[in-house]
């Protein structure tokens, strides 16, 4: 017995150390930089011949917008800078392991709807647009909202109800949401803002925006100092958050931004943030910031004094201190391990954002990196606990709210085509969280040349090729 006691105290030794060392292991090893995979999706396969197919998926300024397995693309311009049509157009996303066959496409029309207030049927659908706000709602809508006409002589945003307009994908059809405001506010009607759904609250956040043309200056400069380009009410406008009560059909409004935004993402759940970055101090291009927002999880905690208060972390962007250099044109984007880590991606983009002259734009800078921005953790989880440990080691940070550079592992081409392994510079693409918050899909935009593009791409986590080390 004194034998078989003492085996046994030997193998609860063996175990305890074998878990000591899993968790120093665990704890040890880095949060940053995340890894990442990109794959373009293949030439989406649909009943029209390639050529027409091709022309309605060569486009920018356009807004996709992802429920479930299907990525859908909207409005934007066309490959001569006029404007894409009113129709909706589907591509099938692979699943997690891109298990998906070729890709398929579809161009859907909006069949006739009754409008509810003259009882007329008829196609109820939004005008074409580009610059303007979509996200996903419900698991089945898409929440249109603002835009603006073909080119800067019809540079004035549309819609100055600020009606909403919903597509139903089961239908399919639109149907249009009319939301007054609280006494005493205006809502400006405006165009290229953010528009982000909070299905477990109900509501929809809108962000930034501006109500009219800006000068030929670069975005840089633009959100520095409008006050010396004479475009003080251009500012106002661009730092404006509003909210917008599903069920009521009201908007309201909430704390303005202390800096206009050059991108924007929110974070739902208990902790519901609404994030942007910002150009830092002077404009120069050197440093940024990031500005937050916390929605807090109802109505209530809202409506308590001094509930809502922005917070600003700013950020240089030199040798010494890894950042992104702020830029318009890109994309903010949620991406979650599943396992309590999340971070915002803030990838491509360019200097100006508002030049209708292609040949123009072929001169602005444009943007191929990469960057992740390490959001704080919460609830019970393994990536809050590492925080939590790493935060209290002498020699050790959690990377909360810190900077790094997307690591791109390079893996073989799933369906892809023309053997490129990454998109390349580019900006004023569309792009939406996909894969249940796991991946990035993108589509089309612009590159340096000044062309627009016609493909697809997905961004995802490289679990289980490259980063079996860290799994929180």
């Amino acid at each position: 017995m004194a034998e078989v006691a003492a085996a046994a105290i030997a193998v609860e030794q063996v175990v305890a150390t074998g878990v000591e060392v899993a968790v120093a292991a665990a704890v040890a090893s880095p949060t940053q930089p995340p890894k990442v995979t990109l794959t373009q999706l293949s030439k989406p396969q649909g009943s029209e011949p390639p050529d027409l197919a091709r022309s309605h998926l060569v486009r920018s300024h356009h807004s996709v917008t992802v429920l479930g397995d299907t990525a859908y693309i909207f409005g934007g311009e066309s490959r001569d800078g006029t404007l894409c049509s009113a129709d909706m157009v589907s591509v099938s996303l692979p699943d997690s392991k891109f298990a998906a066959p070729e890709t398929q496409y579809q161009l859907i029309q909006a069949l006739p709807t009754k409008d509810t207030s003259t009882d007329a049927l008829e196609p109820l659908q939004p005008a074409a647009r580009r610059q303007h706000a979509a996200c996903a709602q419900g698991g089945y809508f898409v929440i249109v909202h603002g835009g603006r006409g073909a080119s800067n002589s019809d540079s004035t945003a549309i819609d100055a109800d600020n009606c909403l307009w919903r597509w139903d994908s089961a239908t399919p059809g639109w149907s249009k949401l009319r939301g007054t405001t609280q006494l005493g506010a205006r809502m400006a009607p405006r165009f290229g803002h953010w528009l982000f759904a909070d299905d477990a609250q109900g509501l929809l956040v809108l962000h930034g925006g501006r109500a009219a043309a800006a000068s030929e200056a670069s975005v840089l400069d633009r959100v520095a100092a409008p006050e010396a380009q004479g475009i003080s009410a251009l500012r106002d406008t661009q730092t404006e958050t509003w909210l917008y009560d599903l069920e009521a059909g009201a908007w309201t409004t909430l704390p303005g931004a202390p800096g206009a935004p050059l991108a924007a993402a929110y974070v739902g759940g208990k902790d519901a943030t609404l994030y942007t970055v910002g150009a830092g101090e002077g404009g120069s291009g050197v440093s940024g910031s990031v500005h937050f927002l916390r929605l807090l999880g109802s109505a209530t905690e809202r409506a308590r004094p001094g509930a809502l208060v922005w917070q600003t972390v700013d950020f240089p962007t030199n040798a010494l201190t890894p950042g992104p250099r702020p830029r318009g044109g890109g994309a903010l984007v949620p991406l979650s391990t599943g396992m309590g880590r999340n971070y915002l991606v803030y990838m491509f983009g360019c200097d100006d954002v508002d030049s209708d002259d292609a040949a123009a734009r072929g001169h602005d800078k444009y943007y191929a990196d990469m960057w992740a921005l390490q959001l704080p953790t919460h609830g019970f989880n393994a990536a809050a606990a590492k925080d939590a440990i790493r935060s209290r080691v002498p020699g050790m940070q959690s990377g909360e709210l810190a900077w790094s550079a997307v690591e791109l592992v390079a893996t073989e081409q799933m369906g892809a085509s023309g053997g490129k392994v990454h998109p390349g510079p580019r900006g004023l693409f569309g792009v939406d969280s996909c894969l249940s918050g796991k991946g990035v899909v993108l589509w089309g935009g612009v590159n340096p040349k000044g062309e627009k593009e016609a493909d697809g791409w997905i961004l995802r986590l490289a679990y289980g090729y490259a980063d079996n080390d860290r799994r929180e």
